[in-house]
């Protein structure tokens, strides 16, 4: 009876689905010591500077906080060099991805991006009651710029990349994407999501700062949850051309920014030591995950982000359940249709080393699946 009063869009959605929590693993398993390498977490944690911000914060949490983030938005305003006023700040990436989403997408309207990707475009088309249009990524796992724009019709209002991708990691070719950008049509607004962006390697790649400032229709999406170690405080932002961002700036819930996240964030920008510490880490180990991957037999795309997506040569399911059963955690990607794939985020020196042991152990026992 109660699901018949709920919209009708809402019958449609499927509940996100998440790594397997810590302490679910703890009480299904039965283990004490979880290594979660399944959600792309920071395994440093959060800066010192941006602790100490948050704890100091706390102490005023009866306020409420402000309502623009103002602070945060002077701070990245001199990080990246665009108008403090271009911002929009709010309760993580997902959440900026449903305000975008929200403030352009109509009824009947089209969304074009790619698959596999993170889920909540489609979700959040829905829920606005627009219609998803999904390009099969390339054989090498990247965006499709080029089926993309032919995708396009009358009714797209809203293309998304998501550039590095989630699952693959893979990032597109820069000349395609500022071209992509170039050849929109001009009913048609481009949200680039970046929350991996930060951890790009290739030598002078731009990122969606630099299309902004070309004065190209692009709206770029950030997050403090990965590089920064602030995940589980939901911190998120969108920088754009005060055309595309104003709506935005409508569509925000107020004080959709907490006051403690808020802080945190300000102070993980104020530490470019533990920023740097975090690069140079993940660079480090990512190199030695997938030399051990490939001598286990398996197969790797190269990643700009701070995981690795894994051909593991078998249905990845039971090798999931096996690593949970000894405390560590990955992400198989069954879901996005790749049953033999697995998303693996990249740990500290130790954790990838227990790893690396448990699926040298599991594959003795079963050689003739490698």
């Amino acid at each position: 009876m109660s699901e018949n009063l709920w919209r009708s869009h809402v019958r449609d959605l499927d509940p996100y689905i998440p790594g397997q929590a810590a302490e679910e693993a703890k009480k299904q398993e039965k283990v004490t010591d979880i290594i979660r390498l399944a959600t792309n977490e920071n395994q440093l944690g959060p800066s010192p500077k941006a602790i100490e911000a948050m704890v100091k914060a706390i102490q005023e949490a009866h306020f409420y906080p402000d309502l623009t983030c103002l602070e945060l938005r002077i701070k990245l305003g001199e990080l990246h060099g665009v108008d403090p006023e271009n911002y929009v700040v709010a309760n993580g990436a997902d959440n900026i991805i449903n305000l975008a989403i929200a403030s352009y997408v109509n009824p009947g309207d089209e969304v074009v991006y790619c698959t596999p990707t993170f889920s909540e475009y489609h979700k959040n088309t829905l829920l606005m009651g627009g219609v998803p249009v999904e390009i099969p990524t390339t054989k090498d796992h990247k965006f499709d710029l080029k089926a993309m724009l032919e995708a396009i019709t009358e009714k797209t209002k809203v293309v998304i990349v998501c550039n590095p991708n989630n699952p693959t990691g893979t990032i597109v070719d820069e000349e395609d994407l500022r071209a992509f950008f170039s050849r929109l049509p001009k009913h048609v607004v481009a949200v680039l999501d970046e929350a991996y962006g930060e951890f790009i390697t290739q030598e002078n790649y731009p990122t969606g700062v630099e299309y902004i400032k070309e004065g190209l229709p692009v709206i770029t999406i950030r997050t403090f949850s990965k590089l920064y170690g602030l995940a589980g405080m939901r911190v998120g932002y969108a920088m754009a051309s005060q055309e595309l961002i104003q709506p935005l700036q409508r569509v925000r819930e107020p004080f959709a920014c907490n006051r403690v996240a808020h802080a945190g964030a300000v102070g993980a920008l104020e530490d470019t030591e533990h920023k740097h510490k975090t690069l140079a880490e993940n660079k480090r180990e990512m190199e030695k995950l997938v030399k051990e991957f490939r001598s286990l037999g398996y197969e790797v795309e190269a990643s700009h982000t701070n995981f690795l997506f894994v051909d593991m040569k078998k249905e990845t399911g039971s090798i999931a359940e096996e690593l949970a059963s000894r405390g560590l955690i990955i992400r198989p990607c069954a879901a996005w249709g790749y049953p033999t794939y697995a998303r693996i985020s990249i740990g500290t020196a130790s954790q990838n080393d227990k790893l690396v042991k448990a699926l040298q152990e599991i594959n003795a026992k079963a050689p003739h699946h490698i």
